[in-house]
């Protein structure tokens, strides 16, 4: 559906989670890269189709963790019905809001609460250098983009923000699931945190 310079792309269900496909024949720039939290309505990139450049977004019903995003960071020609990226499975928060799967080992956060779900595989870092004060404590109020984390993935250190479908805007940390050194897998939570 192409509607004032935006275009949905095309979601297919995918297992519990989806792929996520191109809309047209065209050149797909600025899509998402992996271990990004997306949700439905969210811009995943531009589609320029005809020297027309328009808005790629998602579709109202699909949303989750970014991966398999291949073409993030780069232009490329694609074709009607190719795969852009895929979107890991949520699960329903307290409050009824989508968030990632967490582990086996990671329940479901307290009534009223939301867990902040580690978006790649690595070793979290709660602190910046050792002996560094750590980017968060608990009982600290953080904001949405702010740095909770680094996760070492590959030899890159990766910035972990707060971020991602479900979590208010402003919260309190109410624990933190994650020790600092600690390996931890995409989807485990790595703090719990409740409205601010």
């Amino acid at each position: 559906m192409i509607a004032d310079g935006v275009i949905e792309a095309v979601a297919e269900r995918a297992g519990d989670g989806w792929t996520i496909r191109a809309p047209r024949v065209g050149v797909y720039r600025g899509g998402p890269r992996s271990g990004r939290l997306r949700a439905g309505g969210d811009e995943v990139g531009t589609l320029t189709v005809l020297n027309h450049t328009l808005a790629l977004v998602l579709p109202s019903e699909a949303g989750g963790l970014v991966t398999g995003a291949s073409l993030a960071g780069r232009a490329a020609a694609v074709e009607y019905g190719q795969p852009l990226f895929s979107l890991a499975a949520r699960f329903p928060s307290a409050k009824g809001r989508g968030a990632v799967s967490p582990s086996d080992s990671d329940p479901s956060p307290p009534e009223g609460s939301h867990g902040m779900p580690s978006p790649i595989d690595g070793v979290f870092y709660r602190c910046p250098s050792p002996g560094a004060d750590p980017f968060v404590r608990k009982g600290d109020i953080i904001a949405l983009g702010r740095t909770i984390g680094l996760i070492e993935a590959m030899k890159s250190f990766n910035a972990v923000t707060y971020d991602g479908p479900g979590l208010p805007p402003r919260a309190r940390v109410v624990e933190i699931k994650a020790a600092d050194a600690s390996e931890v897998r995409q989807g485990a939570v790595l703090l719990i945190v409740e409205p601010a």
